[in-house]
């Protein structure tokens, strides 16, 4: 596992490097324009600041979260689509080992985003407190362990939706190998997948009756459930990559 956790990482470390540089600047420019629209008040710079602002939250939330998914080093794309499926098939390493190393890759990938979009939040709490100002306000809560349920979570979510992708990838790769096909057997096998975890969230919602905040420590009885499908999908797709994909 180690050597492959190795070669993951030199592969793609120049792109989380690249990425990282790129978010961190978006980052940067908005806590700039924070700062000018309190030496030039005037509405354009206000609407600027605001563009930059929104810019700023949607890469840090959702940007990060589909950027890691779809090209980040937890995707299974280069083995079944890429020249170094054909390599890494030549190598005797176990497919657990080999899709687990880039599971565990992808998760530090995505770590590092969700840091990066941490520090950038506490520098935006920073600047509201300091200027006494309404521009920008964000309520932190004193509970360190919320913080640290919301991050388990978003951690879990993303393990979840990279063994789904991953999944569905290799087992349209294992039913059929012209690409018109997978396309939509990717789509089918991925809209039923989350149609069963939304089925499944919501009867765990019933029977736990959580309500929020006053039950927010329930949110891990929904962290181990997504862990335990993550798990389930992860296993079955290495088998399928194993026995059934022919590159």
């Amino acid at each position: 596992m180690l050597s492959v956790l190795k070669q993951e990482f030199s592969i793609h470390k120049k792109s989380i490097l690249f990425t990282s540089i790129i978010i961190a600047a978006i980052y940067a420019i908005s806590i700039i324009c924070l700062w000018l629209n309190n030496v030039i008040t005037s509405e354009n710079m206000a609407d600027f600041t605001a563009i930059w602002l929104a810019i700023g939250l949607v890469v840090g939330t959702v940007g990060a979260f589909f950027i890691t998914l779809g090209k980040g080093s937890g995707s299974m794309i280069d083995l079944i689509y890429k020249d170094t499926g054909l390599l890494m098939k030549t190598i005797p390493v176990n497919s657990l080992k080999l899709i687990g190393g880039k599971i565990i890759i992808g998760l530090l990938e995505f770590i590092i985003y969700v840091a990066l979009f941490s520090v950038y939040l506490c520098m935006l709490n920073l600047y509201a407190i300091n200027n006494s100002t309404e521009f920008i306000k964000i309520s932190l809560s004193d509970s360190m362990f919320e913080y640290f349920s919301l991050f388990c979570s978003a951690i879990t979510l993303f393990i979840l939706a990279q063994t789904v992708l991953n999944f569905a990838f290799t087992l349209s790769k294992s039913l059929v190998k012209n690409t018109k096909w997978s396309g939509i057997i990717v789509g089918v096998t991925i809209y039923f997948i989350l149609s069963f975890i939304v089925e499944i969230t919501g009867a765990t919602f019933d029977v736990i009756h959580f309500n929020y905040p006053e039950d927010f420590l329930k949110v891990w009885i929904l962290v181990i459930l997504f862990t335990i499908i993550s798990i389930v999908l992860y296993i079955i797709t290495s088998i399928l990559y194993d026995k059934k994909v022919n590159l």
